[in-house]
């Protein structure tokens, strides 16, 4: 058998893990002084509730490398394969803990640890894939080459609801914050293959209409995730642009959509926000 972890960012709802038996590695985060351990989606808005109200912006700090090489262990004991997922590389050490984890376990060879590139849950749906073709009796070298597959063109997408978060974050200047928030800029902030990167629209309505234009065109959607950051006010109207925009597609019914809340290791990067997360077969 195959036994898939992955760490906390893929923000899987818990009756999921616990139906498919996948075992999560939680990231820790500094917040108040203090460090956190990052929960399950639902367990966030004590976290929330105080995060929006001081502004205090977290740090966030990779997960146990004991954790990882304990659950490995536990996996091989029992003669499972073992299939890591990771939040990207490029923003967290998370990846490097779980490799480091795979060289100091009983056995590296029945370990494969794979960087994700992606944030939250484009994440999940990899790991949706993933428990698909395991229950179907695919090896883990074909659940490798399908998700690489889908790495092309599965990405996270955001609209913030203000820009103090990106600008305290770093990817953006105090000028460019201040001019934004006169000029009612929002920014559609995304993340594929490792990559952030922001466009900016004018308006609210305009960026929800930027943002939904750039799903998958019709016969390439696999599954879709409506998000939300800190219950966010916008979420309602946006989830209701989304249903409207997919309902009026000629393949709706044949792609899978999810609703999903986003925690605070990624909210770091964004703070309050509504957004999507897909994965697609390349186009």
């Amino acid at each position: 058998m195959i036994k898939i972890i992955t760490d906390s960012t893929a923000y899987a709802p818990t009756d999921f893990l616990e139906k498919h038996d996948i075992t999560v590695i939680p990231l820790r985060y500094l917040y108040r002084d203090q460090e956190f351990i990052e929960g399950a989606p639902g367990t966030f808005g004590q976290f929330f509730d105080d995060f929006t109200k001081t502004k205090l912006f977290p740090k966030t700090s990779q997960p146990s490398l004991e954790l990882f090489i304990e659950e490995y262990n536990k996996a091989i004991e029992k003669g499972d394969e073992v299939l890591v997922f990771t939040i990207s590389s490029t923003v967290s050490g998370s990846n490097n803990a779980a490799n480091l984890a795979k060289e100091q376990c009983k056995d590296p060879t029945k370990v494969t640890v794979f960087d994700s590139l992606a944030l939250a849950q484009t994440i999940l749906g990899y790991i949706m894939e993933a428990v698909k073709m395991r229950d179907a009796g695919k090896t883990v070298p074909e659940i490798v080459e399908r998700i690489k597959s889908l790495q092309e063109t599965s990405i996270i997408t955001f609209i913030p609801d203000t820009l103090e978060y990106i600008f305290k974050g770093g990817r953006i200047g105090r000028v460019t914050a201040v001019l934004g928030s006169i000029l009612k800029i929002r920014p559609i902030v995304t993340f594929k293959k490792g990559i952030l990167s922001n466009k900016n629209s004018f308006g609210l309505q305009k960026a929800m209409k930027d943002l939904i234009s750039t799903i998958p065109p019709e016969g390439k959607l696999v599954r879709i995730f409506i998000l939300h950051i800190a219950k966010t006010t916008l979420f309602e109207q946006f989830k209701e642009n989304v249903m409207n925009v997919l309902k009026a597609r000629s393949d709706f019914g044949k792609f899978e959509i999810y609703e999903g809340e986003v925690g605070p290791v990624v909210a770091t990067h964004a703070g309050p926000a509504v957004g999507l997360a897909w994965s697609s077969e390349p186009y």
